[in-house]
């Protein structure tokens, strides 16, 4: 096969598995589709690639209640000036391996909840006083590693054209205090509670996925880790 071909082949099987990692709408309620977007979802990809002055602002907050447990994602989009803007919560929980969600689905036990409404003027503006106040402007911590099986928030937007991220993780100092998120739990509208921070012992976590006694992964064990780098997410381990 001459170079040309093969040059093209390798273009083209690119650009496919790039499109399938892509966040598209309703890619978290898919099992497969959840699996192969999470790190650009999580990491507000679409909302930096889509970044441009004049284009309505946007925000996604990203819940990590242990991910074997539950994931939260709140999308908003501001709506003209005065109408407040546009809430999409998606509520994924209990299902985090693909044949589980499946069977789970299967067996009348939905894993995906999906709830839109729209926010007030009032309600918007007292959300971004509160992300403000968490110190969502501030520039991540570098190298600050964001683990699956534990407990944070990942928040990204694209505002005036300007997109920045940041993160907050269980254990960090105000944490606690970070007021944005009773705020989007009231908003929410799935009807699903939301899983509290807690603290979790990581040699007990690892001993129930499965680990080896010294060290390393199971096979059980779908754990995973994103670093934050250069204000973006990145997963180890995986291109990005």
């Amino acid at each position: 096969m001459e170079n040309s071909t093969l040059r093209w082949l390798s273009a083209v099987t690119a650009s496919l598995v790039l499109a399938a990692c892509a966040p598209t709408p309703g890619g978290l309620s898919d099992p497969i589709r959840r699996k192969a977007q999470w790190h650009a979802t999580a990491g507000g990809d679409d909302l930096r690639a889509g970044c441009a002055m004049g284009r309505p602002s946007r925000w996604r907050f990203v819940y990590n209640a242990s991910w074997d447990e539950q994931v939260r994602v709140y999308d908003i989009e501001r709506l003209p000036a005065g109408e407040g803007a546009r809430l999409v919560s998606t509520v994924v929980q209990g299902a985090p391996r693909v044949l589980q969600a499946y069977l789970m689905q299967l067996g009348g036990q939905p894993t995906t909840r999906v709830a839109e409404s729209r926010l007030p003027e009032p309600q918007l503006a007292a959300l971004l006083r509160a992300i403000d106040e968490a110190g969502f402007a501030r520039r991540p911590e570098e190298g600050m590693r964001l683990v699956s099986w534990d407990f944070y928030w990942l928040a990204s937007a694209c505002v005036d054209g300007t997109w920045h991220l940041n993160a907050w993780r269980r254990g960090d100092p105000g944490f606690q205090r970070l007021g944005f998120d009773e705020l989007l739990f009231a908003l929410d509208q799935t009807g699903v509670e939301p899983n509290r921070p807690r603290a979790i012992d990581p040699a007990r976590r690892a001993l129930e996925a499965g680990e080896p006694a010294g060290g390393g992964r199971g096979s059980r064990d779908e754990s995973f880790e994103f670093l934050v780098r250069d204000g973006r997410i990145w997963r180890p381990g995986f291109g990005n």
